[in-house]
């Protein structure tokens, strides 16, 4: 696979995930939006509080991850040593975020045991609503996947010298980093 193929390949992953986050944090803001508009009376407001919390945390961290990963997208159209970092550290740093705000969602908030009467689950399901819960967790999922891909993918060597070198000839036979710098 030639070199400007594996670059497009992590610039469109890092920009799909920084779009997903984006999509994903929208989606949690307008959750917590709808669970400020319920008038609830099985639910006790600690539940409340615990599950907006929840959403507003995965919103915001979403948002910010988002502008992160747009601005290191924005960086990935040049080759540079400091933008390869960026991605290799930044990527599995908001990957990992992103996946703990999935596995503690906000859903364990309000986990129904069972024994409940169905006007208490039904109120459950109003303050975290499927129309959230799957398109989010979905989102949040492949967008780590992404990052991971794109860390991951970073670490191989044709990456790396075309990151380190500005004037990298892919027509050029492998030459080390180091063999080139003197080192």
């Amino acid at each position: 696979m030639h070199v400007s193929t594996q670059v497009r390949l992590v610039r469109w992953s890092v920009i799909l995930a920084a779009v997903l986050l984006a999509g994903a944090g929208t989606l949690a803001f307008i959750a917590v939006a709808h669970l400020d508009g319920l008038t609830l009376k099985w639910a006790s407001p600690d539940q409340i509080t615990r599950a907006r919390i929840d959403m507003l945390n995965s919103a915001w961290t979403e948002a910010v991850s988002a502008v992160i990963l747009a601005v290191l997208a924005v960086f990935l159209f040049r080759p540079s040593a400091k933008v390869r970092a960026a991605v290799w550290v930044a990527a599995p740093i908001i990957a990992l975020t992103t996946l703990c705000f999935l596995v503690g969602g906000p859903e364990y908030a309000v986990a129904p045991t069972g024994e409940e009467p169905a006007e208490v689950r039904a109120e459950y399901a109003q303050i975290v609503p499927d129309w959230y819960l799957w398109p989010h967790g979905v989102a949040g999922l492949i967008a780590a996947a992404l990052l991971i891909f794109a860390a991951v993918f970073m670490t191989r060597s044709d990456l790396r010298e075309y990151f380190m070198d500005a004037s990298y000839d892919p027509s050029r036979p492998y030459t080390s980093w180091v063999d080139r710098t003197g080192g």
